[in-house]
């Protein structure tokens, strides 16, 4: 018999713990403490070199002005750089300094330590066909998030 109220806390207690480690300040290779946010950051500009604000601001789903105001901390702490592009005199460009290189790698390997993990735990003794219910369970759940979080606006 299903206890889909059981379920649910046990998704909520899921999220609740995601978050919180989420929102724990870490040290990537550096001796500065970065949120997942700033880390994020730096992981889009590292991926995309080059990048300017209007591309980055896409690439996360945010605005120019939240954008640049994280800039502006990722200055400050000396893990990126804005540099005149070489394709236009009034387009700037982001680049990672050395510090900022040295955060995007540790990020890189702190995922691949974070997924092999999951995978180790969880994926690679998954049969094929759990592995798929798996997968489609979680794209509607995703789903299922997008629709509360559109229901959430509509009620602000």
């Amino acid at each position: 018999m299903k206890d889909n109220e059981a379920l649910i806390q046990q998704i909520e207690r899921i999220i609740h713990k995601y978050t919180q480690m989420e929102k724990r300040r870490r040290f990537y290779g550096t001796n500065i403490s970065l949120t997942y946010a700033e880390i994020h950051t730096i992981d889009t500009i590292g991926s995309n070199d080059g990048i300017n604000i209007t591309q980055l601001a896409l690439l996360k789903g945010i605005t120019k002005g939240a954008v640049s105001q994280m800039i502006y901390k990722l200055i400050d702490k000396g893990l990126v750089i804005k540099e005149a592009s070489p394709k236009s005199d009034v387009e700037v460009v982001l680049k990672l300094t050395e510090s900022g290189k040295k955060a995007y790698n540790a990020h890189l390997e702190f995922h691949r330590k974070k997924n092999e993990v999951m995978c180790d735990r969880l994926l690679n003794d998954m049969t094929e066909e759990s592995y798929i219910k798996l997968k489609r369970g979680m794209e509607s759940f995703e789903r299922m998030l997008d629709r509360l979080s559109e229901l959430d606006k509509d009620n602000n």
